[in-house]
C-alpha cells in the first residue's frame, strides 16, 4: 500500500540521466548560493526541493525534483580542482572571525561556472576540429586529382564559440580578482587587473609570494583581456583586432587546422606574426586560468586562517590523486 505523499517529510533521490537511464553515483552534495547541488561522477544537478518550485505551497501535490546543469563532474579536473578542492579545504581549516566560509564557497561557485562556460566552449571547437580534420584530409586527397578541390568543412558558429571562451575567461578573471576583496578589503577594480597588483604592492609590501604571484602571471591575464576586448563583437578597432580563420586550403594544396592572430600595436601591445592554432592556445589559457584560481584562492585562504593551529597546504603525490575526483592541494596540521 503506498503512503500518501508528503513533501514535508525526508527524501531520497536518484540522480539519473532520462536518455540512458542510469544513475550517476553522486560525490558531494554542497549548498552554494542558497540552492543545493549534486556533485555527481560525471555530472552536476541542481536539487530542486518541492518548497522551491511551489514556496507558497499553493499545489501541496507538488513533488521533489532535480535538473541537470552540467555534463561533467567530479572525474573533471576543473570541477574537482576549483569548486569540490575549494570546499575541501575550507572544511579541514578554521578561518579569522572575519572571514565567512559559505560567502567564499558561493563566490568561488560564481568563478567555477564561468570556468566550466570556458572548458565547454574549447571543448567544442576541438571535438569539431577532430572530426573535420579527416574530412578535409580526404576532400584534398580526391581533389588532387581533379583541377578543383571543393570546399572545406567549417567548424560552426566557430566566431561565436571564441567569443563565448574569451567572454566566460575575461570575466572569470575578474571575479578571481574579487578574492583579494573578500580577504584583504582591497577595492574592487574590476578589469582593472593592474590596479589590484598596485594596491597590494603599496598597501601589503610583505606579502612578497602573494606579490609575485600576481607579477608572474600578469603578461597572459593581460593577454586574454585584451583578445576579448579586440575580438569583433566587443571594442575592435584598427590596429586592435583579433582575426580568426576556419578550416583553409593553403599552397601545396594543403590545409591548416582554425587559427587566430591578434594586433594590439593600436594601444601599444604586441602583434602576433603568424596564425596559431586555435585549440592548442585555449588549452594552455584554460590550464593557466584553473592554476591562477586555485592558487590565488588557497593562498588567501591560508593567510587568514587561524594562526592558533598550524595548518598547512600540501600537494598531492601524483600516484595519490583520485582518478574519482582529481584534487590536488589538502590541508593538514604542519608535521
Amino acid at each position: 500500500m503506498n503512503k500518501r505523499f508528503d513533501r514535508n517529510n525526508a527524501f531520497a533521490i536518484n540522480i539519473a540521466d532520462n536518455s540512458t537511464d542510469t544513475g550517476d553515483s553522486i560525490q558531494y552534495l554542497m549548498n552554494l548560493q542558497g540552492s543545493l547541488y549534486a556533485f555527481a561522477d560525471n555530472s552536476i544537478s541542481k536539487v530542486l526541493p518541492a518548497g522551491s518550485i511551489d514556496p507558497e505551497n499553493l499545489h501541496p501535490d507538488t513533488r521533489h525534483s532535480y535538473q541537470k546543469i552540467y555534463s561533467i563532474g567530479c572525474k573533471n579536473s576543473y570541477v574537482a580542482r576549483s569548486i569540490i578542492q575549494s570546499k575541501q579545504v575550507l572544511d579541514s581549516i578554521i578561518l579569522n572571525k572575519n572571514v565567512k566560509k559559505q560567502n567564499i564557497l558561493d563566490h568561488a561557485w560564481c568563478c567555477s561556472e564561468m570556468l566550466f562556460n570556458c572548458e565547454a566552449a574549447h571543448y567544442k571547437i576541438y571535438n569539431d576540429v577532430m572530426k573535420l580534420m579527416p574530412e578535409c584530409d580526404t576532400i584534398i586527397e580526391k581533389g588532387k586529382k581533379e583541377t578543383v578541390i571543393p570546399t572545406l568543412p567549417q567548424v560552426e558558429d566557430l566566431e561565436g564559440k571564441v567569443a563565448i571562451f574569451l567572454g566566460n575567461a575575461k570575466r572569470f578573471l575578474e571575479k578571481t580578482h574579487e578574492f583579494l576583496s573578500i580577504f584583504y578589503m582591497t577595492p574592487n577594480t574590476g578589469s582593472n587587473f593592474k590596479a589590484y597588483r598596485e594596491w597590494v604592492e603599496k598597501n601589503m609590501p610583505e606579502k612578497r609570494d602573494l606579490i609575485k604571484m600576481l607579477e608572474d602571471d600578469k603578461d597572459w591575464i593581460k593577454q586574454i583581456a585584451s583578445l576579448r576586448n579586440a575580438h569583433e563583437i566587443n571594442h575592435a578597432e584598427p590596429q586592435f583586432d583579433v582575426k580568426i580563420v576556419n578550416f583553409k586550403l593553403y599552397p601545396e594544396n594543403k590545409f591548416a587546422n582554425p587559427g587566430w592572430r591578434y594586433d594590439f600595436s593600436g594601444k601599444q601591445g604586441p602583434v602576433q606574426a603568424e596564425f596559431s592554432d586555435i585549440v592548442t592556445d585555449m588549452n594552455v589559457y584554460l590550464s593557466n586560468l584553473l592554476t591562477f584560481f586555485e592558487e590565488l584562492l588557497i593562498f588567501c585562504i591560508m593567510d587568514n586562517s587561524d594562526k592558533n593551529y598550524n595548518f598547512k597546504i600540501y600537494k598531492q603525490l601524483p600516484e595519490n590523486i583520485r582518478e574519482s575526483c582529481p584534487t590536488i592541494y589538502f590541508v593538514s596540521f604542519n608535521k
